[in-house]
């Protein structure tokens, strides 16, 4: 496994990075010591500097977020200010979330205190090589842990940014540090008893063997796994709403995105309708260079996982699927793929029941709003789905039967730090964000005094 900066416009090397040694976590437990001491206030006076400098230096992050990974450049300047949004949550609310809370019991006095628990490990993706690491950070440092990054190993230079970051702030030494880890070590440092806390965003495949070692060693961990999210439209929709929803959905990140809607369960009776202007818009997105500020469509972050979803998109029409294209790829070495809508999709096709990471929009459907409930909970994955209805009071109630850890209605799915995220089944378990994410890291602790 090799760090590597390979622009996935051209497939070109830029630039490559050795593993690191297995850390000194004495390192990190010793800034722990100092870290915990600080008020929260003078935590998140020390987060401000680093959210400080990332607004200072966006465009600069953009570009290599781009670089790396290939998401278009106006994409990657919103998730840094997304990522904005996160230290100014938590910030703001952390000093409330974390002050005790009396309970009234039998003692003279009982109350709930929230202490943080040490050195939290997190391995991190690529797809929002910023927005995933802060919104995991902020929230765990801000509490009063430190932590240790290993980041997906196609963004090392993110990752090297991020690091950048923290020293350049001048923030209390130590209470962030990135190493670029093989898979061998990363067990290791799970299995580590100054270890205290393990959270992961990813595929559930690596999930399952993290949370595993996590299991074996007795460590609290987050799972934040993959999605095949359901979108579905309803015979009172607002089309035109629906389908800009969709596009929007789908097509964020170039498609690479856990929480993106992939499968478009429709009512029969707008079906035809709803495809045809689906159909319509993915046509109309340009495909090419996400440097450009007219591309809808950058790149696939790597040239294997180009070939997966090619595979993905074949079996898909093999199984009985129909496929029509949007526009045409750039004539490169790049992994790039035309966006592609796939109709005549059932519970048998590949694209039902795989998360497929590219624009691809698999439609579905139904008679009716019971069995578009039954279609959406046919899925080993339970992150997002979302109901587009002109009835919102109808549309509330069932959402209560999806099976899915954020529903959301005449909306896309979306992360909010003022909001938990996560999801159940296969797509994992635990929160990130709002004040839940903030305490799935600390002892919360009873305190009884008779």
């Amino acid at each position: 496994m090799n760090y590597a900066t390979i622009n996935p416009v051209d497939n070109k090397l830029i630039k490559e990075f050795p593993l690191d040694a297995f850390p000194d976590l004495n390192i990190s437990q010793e800034a722990f010591k100092v870290w915990k001491k600080l008020t929260v206030d003078e935590r998140g006076a020390q987060l401000r500097k680093v959210a400080l400098i990332l607004e200072k230096n966006k465009k600069r992050y953009a570009e290599l977020i781009t670089l790396e990974m290939g998401k278009p450049l106006r994409e990657a300047e919103y998730e840094l200010n997304k990522t904005l949004t996160a230290f100014d949550y938590y910030i703001e609310n952390a000093p409330i979330f974390l002050q005790n809370e009396t309970v009234k019991s039998n003692a003279s006095k009982s109350y709930i205190s929230f202490e943080p628990l040490g050195i939290i490990f997190s391995v991190m993706p690529w797809n929002f090589p910023f927005w995933q690491v802060f919104r995991f950070a902020i929230p765990t440092l801000i509490s009063g842990n430190v932590t240790i990054l290993k980041h997906a190993p196609c963004v090392p230079q993110c990752a090297l940014a991020i690091q950048e970051l923290f020293d350049e702030a001048g923030v209390t030494k130590n209470i962030f540090k990135n190493y670029f880890l093989s898979n061998e070590d990363a067990g290791h440092v799970i299995a580590d008893s100054r270890v205290h806390g393990i959270s992961f965003t990813g595929s559930d495949a690596t999930g399952s063997i993290l949370a595993a070692q996590a299991g074996k060693h007795i460590k609290k961990c987050v799972m934040e796994l993959g999605g095949n999210d359901a979108f579905i439209v309803l015979e009172d929709a607002d089309l035109d709403l629906a389908v800009a929803g969709a596009i929007k959905s789908r097509s964020i990140n170039s498609g690479q995105s856990c929480n993106g809607a992939k499968r478009f369960i429709v009512n029969e009776k707008v079906a035809e309708v709803f495809t045809t202007k689906l159909i319509e818009a993915v046509v109309e997105l340009k495909v090419g260079d996400p440097l450009d500020e007219t591309t809808n469509i950058g790149p696939l972050a790597r040239k294997d996982l180009l070939e997966k979803v090619k595979k993905q998109i074949a079996d898909s029409v093999a199984r009985g699927a129909n496929a029509y294209y949007g526009s045409e790829v750039p004539n490169t070495e790049g992994n790039f793929i035309s966006p592609v809508v796939l109709t005549n999709v059932n519970a048998n096709v590949t694209s039902f029941n795989e998360e497929i990471f590219a624009p691809v929009w698999s439609v579905i459907s139904v008679k009716n709003e019971e069995e578009a409930i039954a279609t959406a909970n046919n899925s080993v994955y339970g992150l997002g789905a979302s109901i587009w209805s002109s009835d919102k009071a109808k549309a509330e109630g069932l959402a209560v039967e999806l099976e899915a850890g954020n529903v959301f209605i005449n909306d896309i799915v979306k992360s909010d730090a003022r909001l938990p995220f996560g999801g159940i089944k296969r797509s994992g378990f635990g929160r990130e964000l709002s004040e839940y994410g903030l305490k799935e890291f600390v002892n919360i602790k009873t305190v009884y005094i008779n």
